[in-house]
């Protein structure tokens, strides 16, 4: 099993710690605004923490699934990137946006790399 870690592409392992990291700022980000809004007692603004929780999770499983070599986590990454680089193109007028449009541009090249596919279709 070990063996098949160190195995692995680079643009695979770059895909899978981008998922990561992206989707650890949503739970990190949602959590502690939750924990911040309980302490202040301010439960009215509670839906923006809550989505952004709940949208890490569900980033995070695509990270894992696409870990696991499941396809549906390598379509999930495929489409949050897509749509990010989509949204950053709207506003494109502030600088973090375009930043994290050149970051998801790289991880969907990583995702379409020749080396990532064959590696993903290998296994199957």
């Amino acid at each position: 099993m070990t063996d098949e870690k160190t195995n692995r592409p680079l643009t695979f392992k770059i895909a899978y710690w981008y998922g990561l990291i992206f989707s650890g700022i949503f739970i990190l980000y949602g959590g502690v605004q939750i924990i911040l809004g309980i302490l202040d007692r301010n439960y009215s603004e509670m839906t923006v923490p809550i989505l952004s929780l709940l949208v890490g999770v569900v980033l995070i499983s695509f990270a894992f699934a696409y870990k696991e070599l499941k396809k549906w986590g390598w379509y999930g990454l495929i489409v949050i990137n897509a749509l990010v680089i989509i949204l950053a193109l709207f506003n494109y007028t502030h600088y973090e946006n375009i930043v994290l449009m050149i970051f998801s541009m790289i991880a969907l090249f990583a995702l379409f790399s020749s080396s990532t596919k064959q590696y993903l279709l290998r296994r199957h």
